[in-house]
């Protein structure tokens, strides 16, 4: 769903050759944000529920328990570099966090922050220039993270989307 979601961005940011209008902006800009909420949760799904066909209705069902705050304080903490104590507490002294989590945590954060300007804050005027910088910053940090091949880091973050509140409670 990702992938047609950022699609429909680019078009609504394309849309009008001329001027682009605010609301096809900021829609993309929506867009572009759901898009990288909907890869990380898909992905976490199928990190803890497989990637068979057969196991999508389990995904799904998991998937609506993610929380954009949830998800947001979980990246805001990995894009920083360094966890909560609660919750590096018992993790390696060699724990560290791939440059590819630290950039699509950083992006998503962004991207949330950028989203809720996009669809309440009516003062603020959108560029397409920036809103292509944007998709492409979150087609960039999706794909560097797709790439990083499966480790402790990649699964323990992509957990963490979900399971931060608690763990941060501990």
């Amino acid at each position: 769903m990702h992938e047609d979601l950022l699609a429909q961005a680019r078009q609504l940011v394309e849309l009008d050759p001329s001027r682009p209008r605010q609301a096809n902006l900021r829609r993309a800009v929506s867009g572009a944000y759901y898009a990288m909420f909907h890869a990380l949760v898909d992905q976490a799904c199928r990190m803890a529920l497989g990637s068979r066909r057969v196991d999508s209705p389990y995904r799904y069902v998991m998937g609506r328990a993610f929380s954009h705050g949830t998800m947001k304080l979980a990246c805001a903490s990995f894009a920083g570099g360094t966890l909560r104590a609660s919750v590096a507490k018992g993790l390696p002294e060699s724990f560290s966090i791939p440059s590819e989590v630290k950039a699509v945590a950083d992006i998503f954060v962004r991207m949330q922050e950028q989203r809720h300007v996009a669809d309440y804050d009516r003062t603020e005027t959108f560029r397409r220039s920036n809103v292509l910088s944007a998709i492409g910053s979150v087609e960039t940090a999706l794909a560097a993270f797709a790439g990083l091949p499966s480790s402790i880091e990649k699964r323990f973050f992509l957990s963490c989307l979900l399971t931060w509140n608690t763990l941060t409670q501990r």
